[in-house]
């Protein structure tokens, strides 16, 4: 999708929202970590299939996810969307990505930034195949299946050991990749999008919903404010 989606939520995330945000998806039993989720974030914003906040929501926080109150759902995925946004907006401007990495106590890995974006790739599934395939431009995954697998229970998944100076390179080198890909399936994008237009911007279910009911995005917002693409 080649513009912000959801102007409501443009403005980037703080550290204080980050940092409750974090803390949120740390009580979530099923949730992603701050790191899964902002690599799966950021394979949704590259996927040549747009997925839609309704499906992506509840892949972050698991299926049996339920928000105790409207406050909560408005608060929550409304910092999740606007992460979303922020995403969407570097690498529909920039040749830079900058992901959001955890410190551990051996520091800055990547392993589970990698496997969240890994996840959004599988929700395109086939739509990736044109990518993965260019024997050309395939090596943009590189950086990331390198961190994906570093520690597969598969010894034949897994790369080389990654040492310290070899990490800081294969980490800098994702910060240019993700960009690459992006742009690479943007006109994918934007066919999808095409021969989408006249569907909702979500999965509608079986009825209709109301203009004032809580929008089935999870935002929080009513329908009529949100997603009913008045």
């Amino acid at each position: 999708m080649n513009k912000k989606q959801f102007s409501t939520f443009d403005e980037p995330l703080s550290e204080q929202d980050l940092d409750e945000l974090a803390d949120f998806l740390d009580d979530v039993p099923d949730a992603m970590t701050l790191e899964a989720m902002d690599g799966f974030l950021a394979a949704i914003a590259c996927s040549p299939k747009i997925i839609m906040p309704g499906e992506f929501l509840m892949h972050i926080l698991g299926e049996e996810h339920a928000f105790k109150e409207a406050g909560q759902a408005e608060k929550y995925a409304g910092l999740i969307l606007r992460r979303w946004n922020s995403i969407i907006g570097q690498l529909e401007n920039n040749d830079f990505f900058e992901p959001i990495l955890l410190e551990y106590d051996d520091g800055l890995t990547g392993n589970e930034w990698a496997i969240g974006f890994l996840s959004g790739v599988q929700l395109g599934e086939e739509h990736w195949e044109e990518l993965l395939e260019d024997e050309e431009q395939s090596d943009l995954f590189v950086p990331v299946f390198l961190l994906a697998h570093e520690n597969s229970p598969d010894p034949e998944m897994r790369p080389e050991p990654i040492d310290p100076e070899k990490r800081e390179k294969i980490l800098a080198l994702l910060t240019f990749t993700i960009p690459r890909i992006y742009k690479y399936l943007a006109e994918d994008r934007a066919a999808y999008a095409e021969s989408h237009r006249k569907s909702a911007t979500f999965e509608r279910p079986a009825r209709k919903i109301g203009r004032n009911e809580p929008c089935p995005c999870g935002s929080g917002k009513k329908f009529k404010k949100c997603c009913s693409g008045d």
